[in-house]
């Protein structure tokens, strides 16, 4: 190994003990609750090595913020850039089931498959860690063009594939599928914020689930329905 390359990996090594110790502060004591020092601390370097990687709180804050969202949407979405198996990280993401060729499910696993992964969006914002990064310090912390672009990368894209497959399996209406998708994004991402405020957090999921069922029901074809050219 070179000088050159052990320092990058000394460096890789760096940001992700900080940004390791940043997201189990921000996740246990919040934005407001989690000091500079207490990160650096944690992480095991310096000040100095900080401000190497990150210009500030804010900025670890995004960078954070992004990997719980990454994360969330490839637990909850399909992750494919086509209908074929998944491979490797997408498979172990998935379990056994992420194995089986896509092309392979019949009409009726994709849209259980569809219901099933937008209630799952929402259940695995339920653990509180989860909810202080990803939907209630985000709205005072970031501005709305970095909210905006996150949940956009790693929530309503991956949403999209997902209808976009119900979609060329005739199982729901050809809506102009970027808007549909930016809106159901949306309405998943309130009802994650409902669920996280309610005094019963396991009715107001439930709730949820039903809701998001009766709306995704609702897109499916009908026989006297007419249809709108989407787009991708």
């Amino acid at each position: 190994m070179t000088v050159k390359s052990k320092r990058v990996e000394q460096g890789e090594a760096t940001r992700e003990a900080l940004l390791t110790a940043a997201q189990r502060l921000f996740g246990e004591f919040g934005y407001a609750g989690t000091s500079l020092q207490a990160i650096v601390r944690t992480a095991g370097v310096t000040k100095g090595a900080f401000y190497h990687h990150f210009g500030g709180k804010d900025e670890i804050f995004l960078r954070v913020y992004e990997r719980v969202k990454r994360n969330l949407g490839r637990a909850a979405f399909i992750v494919h850039t086509s209908h074929d198996a998944f491979t490797g990280s997408q498979a172990r993401t998935l379990g056994q089931k992420g194995i089986k060729l896509l092309h392979q499910q019949t009409d009726d696993e994709v849209w259980q498959e569809l219901i099933a992964r937008c209630r799952l969006f929402i259940e695995l914002q339920t653990d509180p860690r989860v909810q202080r990064i990803a939907l209630l310090d985000p709205r005072s912390v970031l501005s709305w063009e970095q909210w905006h672009r996150v949940e956009q990368e790693h929530g309503t894209l991956l949403l999209r594939a997902d209808l976009r497959r119900a979609m060329n399996r005739g199982l729901i209406r050809r809506l102009p599928l970027p808007l549909l998708a930016t809106m159901l994004s949306g309405a998943l991402h309130e009802a994650c914020m409902e669920v996280a405020h309610a005094e019963d957090a396991a009715r107001a999921l439930d709730d949820a689930g039903r809701i998001v069922t009766h709306f995704l029901e609702g897109l499916r074809v009908d026989a006297h329905d007419g249809s709108m050219d989407a787009s991708s």
